[in-house]
């Protein structure tokens, strides 16, 4: 799960290079001094059916002996787009079952996101987006929700919404939810400055009963400059506050920032935000004040059929604990299309928690995983692959064993063909 500092990153400095599916429709600027606008209204609608039958040796990352099990697996994804000279939105949604032949039964998962964007006038463009996810032991993070069919570049100028990606610590430990909401403005002050402000609301909830569930709200105000065609740079104060359900504890972070986006060459375009996290968590009566280093960067690489980012991100977050928690990840994700019916996806991640508890300081833990996904064409709307993936997760302790998963599939789409 990205967090709310992440959120604010995408808001003020552009994606993070990653493509996402919520991007697909966020093909118009969001200035019309940008470029010119849409001339017609366009929309697109599909919904990809998949079947497939695989293995997986520990999908909930338990401990024990006998966790492996073969499963079959059914997914939908819907995507709804509409761009038209003002406004431009998505809406995609993801939900997969698996029935496991061992012990496990018929478990799911699922994603919902939507985002929509309006140019008010020549200088104010008004955004908001919506999520809600529901997650068993991190599954979300190693899957591959769809396959494009052509490289997908985000749109700089629209924060996306929160997408899947470093999950929770936490949310190893069972079923994990997780909804957001936020609005948000930016505002052309300069032939060469932009005002960004947005702000909203994050709920977390575990289905395991010593975790606090929580509800967060965040805000950010930024200023983005743009030095040449290339290269831009900016600044930006976000602040979150985290109130727990069975308590009156509370956690607030506030984390100023620069950075810096450009273009290197035709190709290559990167990303870097540097900043300092200062937070206070108050607990049973008393206040504990931390100071955190945060950073987030990419360096992509995009051309007609390929798309290559690595990325690096540290940031502090509230937990379900009630004690901070310091994420640092490094990752990568790429997809190729090979030739004009196969296409492949290959995703990678490190990622660093570390625990500022009193009561739950149990040491740095650590989650590795890797995916991959080839899929084959057969005609317009039907197509079959493979998906493969490994996960980790290291304790300051005894260790689960590590998932190995790896699945054969089928696809169908109906609706618009992309």
């Amino acid at each position: 799960m990205k967090s709310a500092w992440k959120l604010r990153l995408a808001a003020t400095a552009g994606s993070i290079a990653l493509w996402s599916p919520a991007a697909v429709a966020q093909d118009t600027p969001a200035d019309s001094a940008d470029a010119p606008a849409a001339t017609a209204n366009r929309s697109a609608t599909y919904l990809d059916l998949t079947a497939g039958l695989g293995y997986s040796s520990n999908p909930r990352m338990e401990f024990g002996d006998s966790t492996g099990s073969a499963f079959g697996r059914v997914s939908a994804r819907g995507f709804h787009s509409i761009a038209g000279e003002r406004t431009s939105g998505s809406v995609t949604g993801f939900v997969e079952a698996s029935s496991y032949f061992q012990d496990y039964g018929l478990e799911s998962i699922f994603a919902l996101e939507g985002n929509i964007s309006h140019q008010a006038s020549e200088k104010v463009t008004v955004f908001g987006s919506a999520g809600f996810t529901g997650d068993i032991s991190g599954q979300l993070s190693n899957r591959f929700l769809y396959t494009p069919p052509d490289v997908v570049v985000p749109d700089p100028n629209i924060p996306p919404p929160v997408t899947v990606e470093d999950p929770d610590l936490f949310g190893f430990a069972g079923r994990q939810y997780s909804m957001y909401g936020q609005v948000g403005a930016s505002i052309r002050v300069s032939e060469r400055g932009r005002v960004n402000v947005s702000g909203g609301a994050k709920r977390i909830f575990y289905s395991e009963d010593l975790l606090n569930d929580y509800t967060s709200l965040f805000g950010t105000v930024s200023y983005d400059h743009t030095l040449s065609e290339r290269t831009s740079l900016g600044a930006s104060v976000m602040v979150d506050h985290t109130n727990y359900d069975n308590s009156s504890d509370t956690t607030t972070i506030i984390n100023p920032t620069v950075y810096v986006r450009t273009q290197l060459d035709e190709n290559w375009e990167a990303t870097a935000a540097l900043g300092v996290s200062f937070a206070k968590v108050e607990r049973f009566g008393d206040t504990d004040n931390s100071t955190n280093f945060s950073a987030d960067g990419s360096i992509c690489r995009t051309t007609a059929t390929e798309r290559l980012c690595a990325r690096l991100a540290q940031y502090s977050s509230a937990s379900a604990t009630e004690g901070l928690v310091t994420t640092s990840s490094l990752g990568v994700d790429w997809f190729k299309r090979l030739d004009v019916n196969q296409t492949i996806q290959l995703s990678a991640s490190a990622v660093r928690y570390e625990i500022d508890d009193p009561i739950f300081d149990t040491g740095p833990s650590h989650h590795y995983r890797v995916a991959a996904s080839y899929s084959r064409r057969i005609n317009d709307r039907l197509s079959a692959g493979a998906d493969l993936g490994a996960r980790t997760l290291r304790l300051d302790g005894p260790d689960p064993d590590a998932d190995f998963t790896g699945s054969l599939f089928v696809r169908y789409r109906l609706g618009d063909l992309g």
